[in-house]
């Protein structure tokens, strides 16, 4: 009875550490669409918190920024976040510290759809030097036109065409019709 007691902990045992190993292989890929950059002094993240990206709305950026040697996050740094397309139109804006450590979030607006070279520009306090990270483009798909504040219409099929919606066809009143025409008598 011990023996088999013993067989059977030792078979849960090593699917518990099986499953912790199948779990942990995923762990050092970064997330689904960021980007990890690296300065010389920092490791920086980057990811698109608005997705799909397009032209004409507000895009929220999440950045988080660690020390390069230590790994610890850098909290009460500046920075900002900035685009260039190839017309040579650029935003920018600047990074706003979150709760999170190391966490911080802007937005920005492209004016165009197309590629984006974009970059960030980070440091520890005001008495550092901006450390830049390399540039990486960014494609921005079109968006709605301008003014277009119309709800998207729906119409409803209906095989019966006798069944349809009494506000879509107003009912004929009795004045409207004209009078019927008295039969002629040679």
């Amino acid at each position: 009875m011990t023996i088999l007691r013993a067989r059977l902990v030792r078979r849960a045992a090593l699917l518990v550490a099986a499953g912790l190993a199948m779990a942990g292989c995923d762990a050092g890929r970064p997330p689904a669409g960021q980007l990890r950059f690296r300065t010389d002094d920092f490791v920086i993240r980057v990811s698109s918190e608005t997705r799909p990206t397009r032209a004409l709305e507000p895009i929220y950026w999440r950045v988080t920024v660690h020390d390069a040697e230590t790994g610890l996050p850098i909290s009460g740094g500046q920075g900002r976040i900035f685009a260039t397309n190839q017309d040579m139109k650029t935003v920018s804006n600047g990074l706003e510290e979150t709760q999170e450590l190391g966490t911080y979030r802007s937005n920005l607006m492209y004016v165009t759809a197309g590629m984006w070279a974009m970059a960030i520009q980070f440091r520890r306090d005001s008495t550092q030097v901006l450390q830049k990270t390399v540039d990486w483009t960014q494609d921005i798909l079109s968006a709605d036109e301008p003014g277009n504040f119309e709800t998207p219409q729906t119409t409803r099929r209906d095989p019966n065409p006798a069944a349809q919606d009494s506000a879509a066809v107003p009912p004929a009143s009795p004045s409207a019709t004209p009078p019927a025409a008295a039969p002629k008598k040679n």
